[in-house]
This record gives structure tokens, sequence and C-alpha cells, in this order.
């Protein structure tokens, strides 16, 4: 079983104390045409020393205080940047930014890096000809958790789906969605941050400090309206907390028992029954309908009989661990 703690007030699970933006990519368009950026170029020459076609370099923008770098390229037109602007200028990436600071720090960097950032933040005409000012095209949400037993966590959230996409385990932990369809929908990742930041190759099996982390691509963005920086900057409500906490909710819902199954009705026990012992449950059925409902009602029970059961992670379900939410904001955390 899961228990999420914290000794000093009770927290929604699904949100740790400060989600933070770790990294960022967006484009800004000009609406008058400025003295492009020249950080080299890359040609594509034929056999009859023709250019077939040619683009610009990204510009790396580094900081001796830090191992991590920003990306930018300006062609007159459009204005590009990209990186975890919420590391730039610190040592480590435990901690960081929420969304709308680091909004704040790219407009403070590309300012002092003397670019033009007329209507930065903003946009306008929106999907006609003539829109110009920001959009964004990647954000990356993350937030902190102390976990007792690391080991025995990622072996129960490798049966929980988010929405209808499964796990699958990675180098550090398991992922959902990580396939090349989604590349500009999301992602979600949950891996031991400690060790990744000790250079370890594997992940802890005991008490670690993990990282729970949603990618945001461009499509997705666009679909629900986070591409305008506004969305992000709204007063009195942290959307990076709303918008990760719906990646997260599925993560963090009661789990199923071997000994709550007494207390199911009769036939949802029997299925549940079924699906421990191995079967798929979706062959019992002539019609899609019914499946449906079964395994509807039986989630409403935190057993999902859409996913294999994996026996070996059912039984060790008696075992508690606890998840305590860890600040990861730099403001907090400096104070």
């Amino acid at each position: 079983m899961i228990t999420l703690l914290n000794p000093s007030k009770p927290l929604n699970p699904v949100h740790p104390v400060g989600v933070i933006c770790d990294w960022m990519k967006g484009v800004h368009r000009y609406k008058e045409p400025v003295q492009p950026w020249e950080a080299g170029r890359t040609l594509k020459i034929d056999r009859d020393g023709a250019i077939e076609w040619e683009t610009q370099d990204w510009d790396t923008i580094r900081c001796p205080s830090s191992d991590t770098s920003l990306r930018i390229k300006c062609d007159g037109q459009k204005l590009y940047f990209s990186g975890n602007i919420g590391r730039f200028q610190r040592s480590g990436n435990l901690y960081g930014l929420t969304v709308a600071q680091c909004i704040d720090k790219w407009a403070e960097v590309l300012r002092n890096l003397g670019f033009q950032l007329m209507g930065f933040g903003s946009l306008f005409a929106e999907d006609t000809p003539s829109e110009w000012g920001t959009r964004l095209t990647r954000i990356d949400l993350a937030g902190n958790y102390d976990v007792s037993d690391f080991a025995a966590w990622c072996r129960a959230l490798l049966l929980r789906p988010i929405g209808r996409k499964h796990p699958a385990p990675g180098k550090f932990g398991p992922t959902w969605g990580y396939d090349s369809k989604r590349a500009q929908w999301w992602k979600f990742k949950i891996y031991d941050k400690d060790a990744e930041q000790a250079g370890e190759r594997k992940p802890r099996s005991g008490r670690t400090r993990a990282r729970g982390e949603v990618q945001l691509g461009s499509q997705w963005l666009k679909r629900e309206g986070l591409h305008k920086v506004k969305a992000w900057t709204q007063e009195g409500e942290d959307m990076g907390k709303v918008i990760y906490g719906r990646f997260a909710a599925d993560l963090f819902r009661e789990p199923p028992s071997v000994e709550d199954w007494s207390e199911l009705p009769p036939r949802l026990r029997q299925y549940a029954i079924l699906w421990r012992d191995g079967t798929d449950i979706r062959t019992l059925f002539a019609h899609d309908s019914s499946y449906c409902r079964i395994k509807s009602k039986l989630k409403d029970h935190g057993i999902d009989i859409g996913v294999p059961c994996n026996v070996t992670a059912l039984v060790q379900r008696s075992r508690v661990v606890e998840v305590r939410p860890l600040d990861a904001l730099y403001s907090v955390f400096a104070a």
C-alpha cells in the first residue's frame, strides 16, 4: 500500500509542495523584422555545388557557475529559445522556478543579450497571417518526493496507467507515453533523483528522493490553451500544480488490496479473482460495452482489469510505502 505523509499539514497527494518548470521551449515572432543573431549556418550542397537548403544554427549560451546551457537562435523574423532556465546560473537542478518565474528569467536573459523583446510574453492576432508574439512549445513540470522504498513504489506504479497510457519500466523508474507517436503530446516519468545526481547507474532500492516529471509538447499545450504565457501567469492559482496534478492523480489513487476484495459485490469479486489469476477479462464478453461497464466499476475500487495482473507486485502491496512531498522551489528553499 502507498501512503503519502506530511507531518505538518494534510496535502493533496498529487501535489508536491512546489511544482517547478524543469524545461521551457518557445518561439517569439516579431511584428517587424529585426537584426538576425548569427551563430553559423548548416548547408547542404549537391555534387554540382548548388545549395539545396540551409538552416541557421542554434547558439549555445553557457554560464561558468553551472553545467547547464541555453539554446537560442534568431533569423530576424522569429526568436527561438530552449533550455532549463530555472537551473541557469545555479549549481544544481534539484530545485527550480515556477513557469511564471521562468518566463520572467527568460525575458531578463534575452534582454541582457541584446534581443528586441517588444511583446514578449503576449500573443497578438492569434491564428491569423499577421500573428506575432510568444508561443510556448514545450513545458516540463516536476515535483520531488521522499520515498521510503523506491523499488516497491515502482513495482506498484507499473500497474497504474495514466489515462489510457500504460507504464513501461525505464532505467531509473517507470515511464508513461514515451513513444514517437506522442512526441508532441505528453510524457511522464518517475525516477530516482538522488541516484541520477550521484551518477549511479541504477536506482536505489530503499529510501531516496524521487522526482515525477511530465513533459508537455506543442500539440498538447495548444489543445489545452496553455501555449499562451498568460495561461500560466494568472493570479490566485498555481497552474503548474493544477496541470501536474492532472497527470499524477492516477498514481496516488487508493491501491487494490486482497483484504478489501471480500467487500466487493459478488459478481465484481468473481471478475477480480479471474483477473488476478491471469485471465484476460475482455475475452469473457461478447460485447465491448459490457466489458467496459465491468472495467469501470472495478476501477472505482482501484482495480484496473485493463492491465495484466502482476501477482508479485499485488502481494507486496501489503507493505506500506511512505511518499512524502518535498519542496522543489528555489524561493522557498532559500528562505
